[in-house]
C-alpha cells in the first residue's frame, strides 16, 4: 500500500490484528493438494507464521524451508522447519523445491516478473496470494499513496510465461471499524504504517471506517 514496509515493531501486535491475512492463509490452503506428500517445500515471506502454521497442520511433507526478511525465528519454537533464510526473497539463491508456497507477501516484490522466472526454474508447483490493484483503494484515494499493485490479468499474463497450467481465484475483504482513526491504527499494527508520516490534518480528516482488501490466488504448475 505505501512506500516501505514497517513490521519490524509490530510483530506482537500482528498476529491478533491481522484478520484478512488469516482469512487469506485459509483459503490459500484450499488451493494446495493435501493428499500428496511433499518432499521439500520453501514459504516466502512467512512473517510470524500465519500461513505457516495452517500449512503445518494440513499437509504433509519431508522438510519446509522458510524465508522472511525479517528475523522472526522467535514465532516458530513449535515449527519443525529445516532452514531459515533471512533475506529479501528476490536476492534469496533458491535451490529445487517440490513445491514454493507464499500469502500474502509478493505485492512487495519490486520485480515480480523477475521473482516468477527464477521461482519457476526451481519448482514445478508455486502457489501463492498477493493483494491486487484496488486494494485499500480508501487510502489510495485519501493519502495519495500506494503499493504499485498489478491486477489479477497482469500477474496471469507473467505466471502464463513461466507455467504451463495456470488458475486464479479473485477475493475481497472489506473490514469496518468503529471509527476512522480505529481502520488507520488496524494497518498501523499490521505494520503498513507509510501514511503515519501525512500531515494531522490529513489524518484528522480521514473519514472511511472501511477498508478494502482485494486479494488474487494463483496456483501454477509444470
Amino acid at each position: 500500500m505505501v512506500k516501505k514496509m514497517n513490521f519490524e515493531k509490530q510483530f506482537k501486535n500482528y498476529d491478533y490484528n491481522a484478520i484478512t491475512q488469516k482469512k487469506v492463509a485459509e483459503k490459500l490452503l484450499t488451493f494446495i493438494d493435501n493428499s500428496e506428500k511433499y518432499d521439500t517445500i520453501l514459504e516466502l515471506g512467512c512473517g510470524t507464521g500465519v500461513f505457516t502454521k495452517t500449512l503445518c497442520e494440513n499437509l504433509k511433507f519431508n522438510h519446509l524451508d522458510l524465508n522472511d526478511i525479517f528475523n522472526t525465528q522467535e514465532f516458530f519454537k513449535d515449527i519443525a522447519y529445516r532452514n531459515f533464510f533471512i533475506e529479501n526473497m528476490e536476492l534469496l539463491e533458491l535451490k529445487k523445491y517440490s513445491l514454493i508456497v507464499s500469502s500474502s507477501a509478493f505485492q512487495w516484490v519490486d520485480d515480480l516478473e523477475t521473482l516468477i522466472q527464477k521461482i519457476s526454474k526451481n519448482t514445478s508447483q508455486l502457489i501463492f496470494s498477493i493483494y491486487s490493484k484496488g486494494n485499500l483503494i480508501e487510502i489510495l484515494n485519501h493519502f495519495g499513496v500506494s503499493l504499485n499493485y498489478k491486477s489479477t490479468n497482469e500477474i496471469y499474463k507473467i505466471l502464463k510465461k513461466y507455467y504451463t497450467f495456470v488458475k486464479f481465484q479473485e477475493d475481497e475483504f472489506i473490514l469496518e471499524f468503529p471509527t476512522p482513526l480505529k481502520a488507520l491504527k488496524h494497518l498501523k499494527e499490521t505494520g503498513v504504517t507509510g501514511f503515519s508520516s501525512s500531515s494531522y490534518s490529513l489524518t484528522k480528516s480521514f473519514k472511511s471506517t472501511l477498508l478494502t482488501y482485494k486479494v488474487s490466488y494463483f496456483s501454477c504448475k509444470n
